[in-house]
C-alpha cells in the first residue's frame, strides 16, 4: 500500500511539473502563425527596413497607436489593481474599467499630434460590478474612490522623441515581430513633486516624490502593419505600471506602490461596449460620451487635491473631525485573505 501511495504521489508529481513547463514557456503550444518561414523572413526584413529610417518608423509607430491620417480611435481596457506593500504577494484591490479615445492628425516635420481622452469606473476586483466605496485591506477603513477622468491632454509622436523622463507621450523603446506580429513597447517614468504632505494632510499626503512607472504593449499583425494602404490597424493593448500611492487610500509615506494589470485592444466606437460597461460609464463618467463638450483639462490628481481643500474649508474632512481615529497600516501577514 506505501508503495502504490507512494508511486501515486511521484505521477502527481511528473504531471505537475510538466504542467508548470507548459504553462511558464509554452512548450506544449504550437504555433499558429498562418505565414511560411519564408513569408516571415520577408516580412521581418521589410519591417527592418521601415524601422531603419526615423520618419517611417514613427509613421508606423502612429499606424498602430493610432492612425497616420486624421482620425478618432477608441479603446477599452481592464485594469486590475493590486497593492504592493514591500513583503509577501500582490493584494487585490479593485478593478478599473478604462476607456480611451484619442484624436489623431499628421503633424509638421513627420510628427503626429494627438489629443488623449480617458475615463474609467471603479469596481469590484474581476467584475463590472461598480464601487463607489472600498475597504482598504491595509487599514481596513472604508474610503471613497473618485472615478477616473482625464484629459484632453496633448501628446506628440516624432523622429526626434526626447528619451528623457517626464513625458506623458508613452515613449517607444524597440520594437519587435514575434511571430506574425509586430511588438510595440513603451516605457514611461514620471517623478513629480508631491503637493499633499503628511504634515498638512496627514494620511491623504506621502513621500515628498510621486513616483510614476508606466510599461505599455502594442501588438498588431505583421501584414496590416506593412499594408501602405491602410492608416490605421487593429492592435491588442497591455499594460503594467507601478505608482505611488494615490491620495485617496490615506496610506501616508507608508512604504509600496500600486501595481495595475491591464489588457484590451482597439474597438470600433462605443457601440462594441457590453451593455454593463457602456451603462456604468454613463453613469459615472459622461463626459467621455461628449467630447465637444469637454474642452476645459480635467486631471485627477489635481481635482483631488481640490476636493480635499473644499472639504476642509467647509469643516467636512473627515481626517479634521475630532472623532476621527487614524487605523494602523497592517502588516502583510495581517491583511485578510494573505
Amino acid at each position: 500500500m506505501l508503495a502504490l501511495t507512494f508511486a501515486k504521489f511521484t505521477a502527481t508529481l511528473k504531471v505537475t511539473a510538466l504542467a508548470l513547463l507548459c504553462f511558464s514557456v509554452a512548450a506544449c503550444q504550437q504555433s499558429e502563425d498562418h505565414l511560411s518561414p519564408d513569408d516571415l523572413a520577408s516580412k521581418r526584413e521589410e519591417l527592418q527596413s521601415i524601422l531603419s529610417d526615423p520618419a517611417s518608423r514613427t509613421r508606423l509607430i502612429a499606424k498602430v497607436f493610432g492612425s497616420t491620417a486624421e482620425a478618432e480611435r477608441h479603446a477599452f481596457l481592464k485594469f486590475h489593481v493590486f497593492g504592493y506593500a514591500g513583503d509577501g504577494n500582490l493584494i487585490p484591490f479593485f478593478t478599473m474599467n478604462n476607456y480611451i479615445i484619442q484624436k489623431w492628425e499628421p503633424g509638421a516635420n513627420s510628427s503626429f499630434d494627438v489629443q488623449h481622452y480617458e475615463v474609467a469606473y471603479y469596481s469590484k476586483f474581476d467584475t463590472d460590478e461598480p464601487i463607489d466605496e472600498w475597504e482598504n485591506p491595509l487599514t481596513g477603513e472604508v474610503i471613497e474612490v473618485p472615478h477616473f477622468v482625464l484629459g484632453p491632454v496633448p501628446r506628440s509622436y516624432s523622429p526626434t522623441m526626447d528619451d528623457g523622463v517626464n513625458s506623458f507621450a508613452p515613449d517607444p523603446m524597440n520594437i519587435t515581430m514575434i511571430g506574425d506580429r509586430v511588438y510595440i513597447p513603451t516605457l514611461t517614468r514620471i517623478q513629480m513633486p508631491n503637493s499633499l504632505t503628511t504634515e498638512e494632510w496627514g494620511r491623504y499626503g506621502g513621500r515628498p516624490i510621486t513616483f510614476w512607472d508606466s510599461m505599455l504593449v502594442y501588438s498588431a499583425q505583421i501584414e496590416d502593419v506593412l499594408d501602405e494602404d491602410k492608416t490605421s490597424v487593429p492592435a491588442e493593448i497591455h499594460m503594467q505600471n507601478l505608482v505611488s500611492w494615490a491620495p485617496y487610500f490615506k496610506l501616508g509615506d507608508a512604504p509600496g506602490r500600486t501595481m495595475v494589470r491591464a489588457y484590451g485592444q482597439h474597438i470600433s466606437g462605443y457601440d462594441a461596449l457590453p451593455e454593463s460597461i457602456r451603462k456604468n460609464l454613463t453613469k459615472y463618467t459622461p463626459e467621455i460620451f461628449d467630447l465637444e463638450s469637454w474642452t476645459e483639462p480635467r486631471f485627477d490628481n489635481a481635482e483631488l487635491a481640490q476636493n480635499l481643500l473644499e472639504k476642509r474649508e467647509n469643516g467636512t474632512l473627515d481626517i479634521d473631525q475630532p472623532d476621527y481615529v487614524e487605523p494602523p497600516i497592517r502588516a502583510y501577514d495581517e491583511v485578510p485573505g494573505m
